[in-house]
């Protein structure tokens, strides 16, 4: 079959992706090997606290998230996701807006080991590293056909080399490689490098700044044209676990969890990989969850809170179980619920834990954990289950948490949303009378909704976290952590289910 061309677009009409896939798969995979660590930060720019345009934004960030992409490309060779060389037969070449798209014919094996967005090397041959081979290029696979039959996205126009302009300089290589795709008559050997769904949803964001309402806010780095937050609203942190803390982080890190704690509306808190940005996460949830306003609102105006006598767990033991009244039926004062928060003493410790109390009123802030993938997402849950949180007298214990999404990782699965609804539906049953109804009629939803209403943690992916589940629910989030912001759509995530007040973002970028 013959190639079949189409009339190429203009420079002004190419979207952000594509702009994305032209750059990258343009680049010389074996030249990206031997540059490895050579000219690290070389035609970087500096990154400013403020910016005066989208423009100097981009210009500034859009070769970082490069950069970061080839450093992704070099140690994917390495990672347990690459795979061995598979072959592949050329069944059709299309042409279309500058890229080719191939169908390749390959082993089901290999077929259902590649997902969208992988990035792929295409050869003639064989070769290993410091070989040089025949012509080879890089291919994103653009979707999974039927059985065995894997469709690619390849670029053979040549290398962008200017960001500015997008104009591809021919490579003889690329062309070589077009040439020798014959549909019917080629043959490729395939290498599968990493995906790039993450990095991409990250470009993505960036260049979508100009369209978005916090854009000012991100540009000047200031939060005073959105709203002004009075010096008394920030929350206090307990001082045995702020000594933790203390012990534990380093300056920067301690930095951005007292910035979590003014209760701005915006909080983002930057740091290259390594930096302890998943360890500031979780004591953040410990200060979130335990710290108290250091003032109070009236209609007179803002007064101070007087510290109350510190007691022993003992005694806090004894006046808890008075003021718990709940516990052998409904108290009135649940079917009130607080506006500022903490307006009472309900202490938490390892053994008193009032956010898993079966009640309506929750005396603790209600946090919203995400992230953009599941595997990001798993790695903060699991953190928690194994390393607790601490409380206001410096105390582990494991808060109640709910993992919701799909495809949790088997050592979080104990706290997934469909786990946790299969146990209080068995639970049901067992208590069920022989006349009785069985949990198998039972209103899931219902069970996900107190499920929601019930942890003081929720943990959730982006895409997710606009489903049902949280529309439903009776609670709002007092607080949201998003881990990994660049890459960040939000496109799930409800203005309405979030306390405007506390907003917390978490990522590199």
């Amino acid at each position: 079959m013959a190639v079949e061309r189409s009339a190429t677009v203009s420079a002004s009409s190419i979207s952000k992706l594509s702009r994305f896939q032209k750059i990258v798969l343009g680049w010389d995979y074996l030249r990206l090997l031997r540059e490895s660590g050579k000219h690290v930060g070389e035609g970087l720019k500096h990154v400013k606290s403020t910016f005066d345009s989208v423009e100097e934004y981009i210009g500034v960030f859009e070769p970082l998230i490069l950069e970061e992409l080839k450093a992704q490309i070099v140690q994917g060779k390495d990672e347990e996701e690459a795979t061995d060389w598979q072959r592949g037969a050329v069944a059709t070449c299309q042409e279309s807006d500058e890229f080719h798209k191939l169908s390749l014919a390959v082993l089901d094996d290999f077929r259902e080991d590649v997902s969208e967005n992988d990035l792929l090397l295409l050869s003639m041959e064989k070769f290993q590293e410091g070989e040089a081979p025949k012509p080879y290029a890089f291919a994103l696979v653009d979707h999974r056909g039927g059985k065995e039959t894997l469709t690619v996205l390849t670029y053979f126009c040549g290398g962008v080399k200017q960001l500015d302009s997008m104009k591809a300089d021919s490579s003889p290589r690329l062309l070589k490689m077009l040439l020798s795709s014959k549909p019917g008559e080629s043959f490729v050997w395939i290498l599968k490098i990493c995906s790039l769904s993450t990095i991409m949803r990250e470009y993505t964001a960036m260049h979508s700044i100009a369209h978005l309402p916090f854009k000012d806010l991100i540009l000047s780095a200031s939060h005073k044209s959105y709203c002004s937050v009075s010096e008394g609203q920030a929350w206090n942190v307990p001082k045995p676990l702020m000594d933790h803390l203390e012990d534990c982080l380093n300056s920067s890190q301690l930095d951005a969890i007292n910035a979590g704690l003014l209760r701005k509306p915006f909080v983002l808190i930057q740091g290259p990989p390594g930096t302890g940005k998943t360890h500031t996460i979780i004591g953040l949830l410990s200060t979130i969850l335990h710290s108290s306003p250091t003032s109070i609102h009236s209609n007179g105006g803002t007064s101070r809170i007087k510290p109350r006598p510190v007691m022993s767990i003992e005694e806090r033991h004894t006046h808890w179980r008075k003021a718990s009244s709940w516990l052998t039926g409904l108290s009135p004062r649940d079917l009130i619920r607080p506006i500022d928060g903490d307006d009472g003493f309900y202490p938490v410790g390892n053994e008193l834990k009032p956010e898993i109390v079966k009640s309506d009123r929750k005396y603790r802030r209600h946090v919203l954990v995400c992230a953009p993938s599941n595997s990001a997402l798993d790695e903060i849950v699991l953190r928690v289950l194994h390393r607790g949180i601490h409380d206001e007298n410096n105390h582990v214990y494991t808060p109640k948490i709910v993992r919701v999404g799909l495809k949790p990782h088997h050592s979080v699965q104990a706290v997934s949303m469909d786990y946790l609804v299969e146990q209080k539906l068995a639970s049901m049953d067992r208590s069920a009378s022989p006349g009785g109804k069985s949990g198998e009629y039972v209103n899931r939803d219902k069970i996900r909704d107190t499920i929601i209403d019930e942890s003081a943690i929720v943990f959730s992916t982006l895409s997710f976290s606009g489903s049902a589940i949280f529309s439903r629910s009776r609670r709002i989030f007092d607080v949201v952590i998003i881990d990994e912001a660049a890459q960040a759509t939000c496109e799930g995530l409800d203005q309405k289910e979030v306390n405007q007040t506390d907003v917390l973002v978490e990522g590199e970028a």
